[in-house]
């Protein structure tokens, strides 16, 4: 009996010992795009900043290469369609859907509504739980708030970042942030804004990647805007 009472325990002690450990979910990436294509984009910077929205998209698209961000969940929001997001999918399904994709990305003499453009952007977030975020904004960073009244929008720079704008309760949790073709009369004042959020500590600290660049900053940088 002592000898079936040792082996029994034997066994137990080894059975607890080789537990499987348990299996780790894979991370879920979430990559935000705004694309400014509201009337705040002058008709003779159309073809750079629709250029720099596709050179971003081909990069991204490469993304499908590697295991760990094949999955990753790619959003494109408009600035003149800022309440929905305008395209939706994986690094794979922006290659078969590409031409589709280039459609969206036409200009429209409208608003552009960034408040209502970030609140799109915080819901996915709210609603997804990502377990990374990254965010790349594209556009003249001018918000002209929504609006139907017939008449022609005017625009006025600069102008001081919205105080209601969303990516303030988000911005502590990217881990990239880069901002392309900002108008040249609104940099110092984002700077300031960003400053305020802490994003210029998290990028010296380096737990953010971030980037602000201007017109001639961001031609020079198509090939590495990842």
């Amino acid at each position: 009996m002592k000898i079936l009472t040792l082996i029994f325990i034997t066994l137990f002690a080894t059975a607890c010992g080789e537990q499987t450990a348990p299996i780790q979910k894979p991370q879920l990436q979430s990559v935000f795009i705004l694309f400014e294509n509201g009337g705040t984009i002058a008709e003779a910077d159309q073809d750079d900043a629709r250029n720099t929205m596709l050179n971003l998209l081909q990069q991204l698209s490469e993304m499908d290469r590697r295991k760990a961000t094949r999955n990753a969940q790619i959003n494109i929001v408009l600035g003149a369609l800022p309440n929905r997001i305008a395209w939706s999918g994986t690094p794979r399904q922006l290659l078969e859907q590409v031409e589709d994709i280039k459609a969206l990305l036409t200009f429209k003499q409208s608003f552009n509504d960034l408040v209502m453009a970030f609140d799109q952007i915080q819901t996915t977030i709210n609603l997804t739980q990502p377990d990374d975020i990254r965010l790349y904004w594209i556009g003249s960073t001018v918000h002209v708030p929504f609006q139907d009244t017939g008449t022609a929008i005017t625009v006025e720079v600069p102008q001081p970042v919205p105080d209601n704008l969303a990516l303030s309760s988000f911005a502590d949790v990217l881990s990239v942030l880069k901002v392309y073709r900002v108008h040249e009369d609104q940099d110092q004042i984002l700077l300031a804004y960003f400053a305020a959020q802490g994003v210029l500590t998290r990028a010296r600290e380096g737990s953010l990647d971030f980037s602000l660049f201007g017109s001639a900053q961001t031609k020079s940088s198509l090939s590495d805007l990842l």
